[in-house]
């Protein structure tokens, strides 16, 4: 097996995570580029380092094996967690075995962390508050709810890095961790996806965290999943102000089909559809993740949905869908329906009463029976 070995991406700071290519769902969802836990290790320039972040427990082999292509183990004298969430925090108690470190995190982050691990002894840091080791000098900010209370960003202020933890973030298992080397359009898709399934809900700190985060004008934004961003700033920066302000355009068209009818039927209800708009997504829930779905309606006006009716009620595929755009709350404003009538109706009327209880305005209507 091939040695795995850090990557620098600045002077005396490396990437030492880990890249999972076989990874096909993350937090419940699909995802379609695998997924990468990253962790940086930091010189402090004295001896000692400053790792940032860890990976999933299952990776923790790989994370030690990269730090050590750098520098002993024990050499690491402290651990920050900008988010103690399973995926970043997974291989921290063996990583407190091999380095005795001192370990930094909000206030909500060492209360999780001793529930979740029994880690006891966490030095709290306050949002804005600077912490100095070697000729570091770390600084940190509160982003609470991005997307869970315990989280902060970490940010090196003379060389103008921003650790910026799941914000910023993509599921794109790449080897190369910059994203100079990397398909940016692929990188930036991925982004939209994890935004729309992972931080969605919390648009409103997301916005905050966004322009907190951008008004120190990093030169590198290196998140905890996916590429370290560098030339491509703007971009990422430009995808997270429109989906944070829930900037809209275009339709979804999402359809589930039984015996054909209701796929039938999506063909003219693509063609009503292009009397309003002419940008519309269409999935077809048969073979089309909902993960996807929701990646797409992160950036909808518009949501056409068609189901069949199945005992009285939408598709089991559709009502999973209801159930996530309740949940992850996208930005979408008006709706349609159609479908197909089955032995008595109900499928449209069970979505007309969800969508008009989410508060979405009813468009136009294609049902017919």
């Amino acid at each position: 097996m091939q040695t795995q070995k850090a990557q620098q991406i600045a002077d005396g700071i490396f990437a030492v995570g880990a890249v999972d290519t076989n990874a096909a769902r993350f937090h419940g969802y699909h995802v379609n580029r695998g997924v990468t836990f990253n962790a940086y290790l930091v010189d402090n320039g004295n001896g000692t380092f400053t790792l940032i972040d860890t990976v999933h427990r299952d990776k923790t082999d790989i994370l030690c094996e990269r730090i050590a292509s750098v520098t002993a183990p024990s050499n690491v004298s402290a651990i920050i967690v900008n988010h103690t969430e399973p995926d970043h925090s997974g291989a921290l108690p063996a990583l407190l075995q091999k380095t005795g470190a001192a370990v930094y995190g909000t206030v909500a982050a060492a209360k999780l962390l001793q529930n979740m691990y029994g880690i006891i002894g966490v030095q709290t840091v306050k949002n804005g508050e600077t912490l100095s080791i070697g000729e570091r000098a770390f600084t940190f900010a509160a982003t609470p709810m991005v997307h869970w209370p315990d989280n902060m960003v970490t940010y090196l202020a003379k060389e103008r890095i921003l650790f910026s933890n799941d914000a910023f973030g993509q599921h794109y298992a790449t080897q190369d961790a910059l994203d100079t080397a990397n398909d940016v359009d692929v990188a930036i898709a991925e982004a939209q996806h994890y935004f729309a399934n992972i931080v969605m809900p919390y648009r409103a700190q997301a916005a905050k965290a966004t322009e907190a985060a951008l008004s120190l004008s990093p030169c590198m934004i290196a998140p905890s999943h996916g590429v370290v961003w560098t030339k491509h700033i703007p971009a990422i920066a430009k995808l997270y102000r429109s989906l944070a302000a829930g900037e809209t355009r275009g339709a979804v068209l999402v359809f589930d089909s039984m015996w054909g009818g209701t796929a039938e039927r999506a063909q003219e209800a693509q063609q009503t559809l292009r009397a309003h708009t002419d940008t519309i997504a269409v999935f077809d829930l048969r073979t089309c993740h909902l993960s996807d779905v929701m990646s797409a309606l992160a950036a909808a006006e518009h949501v056409c949905i068609g189901s069949p009716t199945y005992n009285g009620y939408p598709t089991p595929r559709v009502s999973t869908l209801l159930a996530e755009i309740e949940a992850l709350k996208p930005p979408v404003k008006e709706y349609s329906l159609f479908g197909t009538f089955g032995w008595g109706g109900g499928a449209a009327k069970k979505i007309d009463e969800k969508l008009n209880a989410l508060g979405l305005t009813k468009a136009f209507d294609l049902t017919r029976a």
